[in-house]
């Protein structure tokens, strides 16, 4: 077995390690370098995160501040309103109220009018009637409730046309004509009062209205009433008829006579 030469010297593991380090040294810097890349990346990222954070808050606390105070003035807009439909709700009420009174005003002097101008036609009548006939005559004839069941009041007018140099007097028969049950029937003013021949008396120079309170026999329904006018300065009695028409107290209606009077003055 031969022996290996003497005196050459065995290689160095120096400059193997060194050509290693070399051939990685490229490739760690390009790791440092990612390194220190991401880190600087995390960072601007955290910071620009905090930066929008804040900018958002501010932000919305800029928008809670906006709609605190569009509320705020929706909620005195609604109060105002509010307000103003209250008053206008009063203004409608006293506008019904008023019109209200008005209106019953206007009626009443509506009321008060009529009859104003039927007693100046009254009134007229006795001076110079339309017909232009002089003397004694109906003028108007009326029957009011009474205070009583089957109570009523008869109202006979009489006037003096054209003629009031002097005062008359006579008598006045009223005839009530209706059914009683199926047949016919008729009382006198005489017979509802329980005195068979009385009549109701007048006296006047112009005018007069004679009222008399009757009561009705309940099965008697009455639908025409002849009223008959005697005296001294009448040739013959004066008769006329008219429809049984109940009126209240404030009417201040005229019955129109049925026919036309019948008699004469002397």
């Amino acid at each position: 077995m031969a022996a290996e030469p003497a005196g050459e010297p065995a290689p160095s593991a120096g400059p193997r390690w060194n050509r290693r380090w070399n051939s990685r040294l490229p490739w760690v810097a390009v790791a440092l370098a990612v390194i220190v890349v991401m880190a600087g990346s995390f960072w601007l990222g955290h910071r620009q995160g905090q930066l929008r954070a804040g900018h958002d808050a501010a932000t919305s606390a800029r928008e809670r501040r906006a709609l605190e105070s569009e509320a705020t003035r929706l909620e005195s807009e609604i109060s105002r309103l509010n307000a103003q439909v209250a008053e206008l709700e009063m203004a409608r009420r006293l506008d019904r109220e008023a019109y209200g009174q008005v209106e019953s005003t206007l009626v009443d002097l509506q009321s008060r009018l009529a009859r104003q101008g039927d007693d100046l036609a009254f009134y007229r009548s006795i001076v110079s009637p339309a017909d232009g006939v002089q003397g004694l005559r109906i003028q108007r004839f009326a029957v009011r409730p009474g205070t009583q069941q089957h109570e009523f009041v008869i109202e006979v007018t009489l006037i003096q046309a054209m003629r009031q140099d002097s005062s008359l007097s006579g008598l006045v028969q009223v005839v009530i004509q209706g059914m009683e049950g199926a047949r016919p029937a008729k009382y006198s003013i005489g017979q509802l009062l329980g005195r068979t021949d009385a009549q109701l008396p007048f006296s006047f120079r112009y005018f007069q209205t004679i009222q008399k309170a009757v009561t009705l026999p309940d099965e008697f329904q009455p639908f025409e009433v002849e009223v008959s006018v005697q005296s001294k300065r009448l040739a013959s009695p004066l008769r006329q008829s008219f429809p049984w028409k109940v009126t209240n107290l404030a009417s201040a209606e005229e019955v129109p006579p049925s026919d036309p009077p019948r008699g004469s003055s002397r």
